[in-house]
């Protein structure tokens, strides 16, 4: 359900949690706090993150990420 203490060392390569905790917000991920002030984050968004579960994406196409639109900006820039 959630990484163990080990895995969470080798995600963020920290063995103190108050070190951990500055890398999981630095790098902008999901977790929680213990009651015993261990970062708790869940095996599923560890999967989601970093590519493993298949499961999630998409199987009938591939969608594109939005572009910017340089007609707007162009536009804003010429006022």
């Amino acid at each position: 359900m959630f990484l163990t203490d080990e895995e969470l060392r080798e995600l963020t390569g920290y063995t103190y949690r108050s070190r951990q905790i500055l890398w999981l917000k630095k790098n902008n991920w999901k977790f929680e706090v213990s009651a015993q002030l261990r970062p708790k984050v869940a095996r599923s968004y560890f999967e989601i993150r970093l590519g493993g579960a298949s499961n999630f994406l998409p199987s009938t196409s591939v969608q594109e990420s939005p572009r910017p639109n340089f007609g707007a900006l162009s536009q804003i820039l010429r006022r």
